[in-house]
């Protein structure tokens, strides 16, 4: 969705926004030289700009989605230190046992369903990690139980939440700030029977999941 200072009001429709992000995130680790993974990494254009911008050793990005990862394949098959896998995370990661140094999961846990997925999911990421490796983390979390939660990553008591940011009110600003351009787009690219669905899966104004955080129903973190 995005993440905006309070003091910015400008879209340049160029994903400013999604990258400060990524940047939120690794505020407080470095990724030079490490082996990075991330969970559903989308159309990669996070995972690229990462790559471009952070020298990390290698970077992975897995989504469940063939069609989804052949398609970072052609965007990002000449950009180096690169790589895409098909993987599931809630059931299996693909990778051996200790051999990630950060774990970079963005807006993917809400999607994962029951908490068991989430349960599991963790105990694929305690697997793969180096010992004092890293989840980067951020999703929204709905604080009255109905919904994927924070502390449903450490239920099995296999993680330890070092630090966490409530960062609610720039996720919300930064969607008010573009709200305009994807509404824009949505209704320039996207079938109008197909419009709503899309406006959910931005979280733009109106939609539930901005609702819920404007209401605080739900927080980021």
């Amino acid at each position: 969705y995005g993440y905006a200072d309070m003091d910015e009001y400008i879209d340049d429709h160029t994903g400013y926004y999604s990258r400060k992000l990524y940047e939120q995130i690794f505020a407080n680790v470095t990724l030079t030289d490490q082996n990075v993974l991330e969970i559903n990494c989308g159309r990669g254009a996070g995972a690229a700009w990462c790559v471009h911008t952070h020298a990390s050793h290698s970077y992975i990005g897995t989504d469940p989605s063939q069609d989804v990862i052949n398609l970072c394949q052609r965007l990002y098959s000449t950009t180096p230190r690169l790589f895409f896998v098909v993987a599931d995370a809630t059931k299996h990661l693909s990778f051996e046992n200790e051999s990630i140094d950060i774990i970079l999961c963005i807006e993917a846990t809400h999607t994962f369903g029951e908490p068991i997925a989430i349960t599991q999911f963790a105990s694929e990421v305690t697997r793969v990690l180096r010992p004092n490796g890293y989840l980067l983390w951020c999703d929204f979390c709905y604080m009255n139980g109905s919904g994927t939660s924070v502390y449903d990553l450490i239920a099995n008591n296999e993680l330890i939440i070092e630090e966490k940011i409530n960062i609610t009110r720039n996720v919300l600003h930064a969607l008010d700030i573009q709200n305009k351009s994807r509404t824009d787009f949505i209704q320039r690219y996207i079938q109008p029977e197909e419009q709503e669905h899309f406006r959910r899966f931005a979280g733009l104004p109106g939609t539930q999941i901005y609702e819920d955080m404007s209401q605080e129903r739900s927080q980021y973190w």
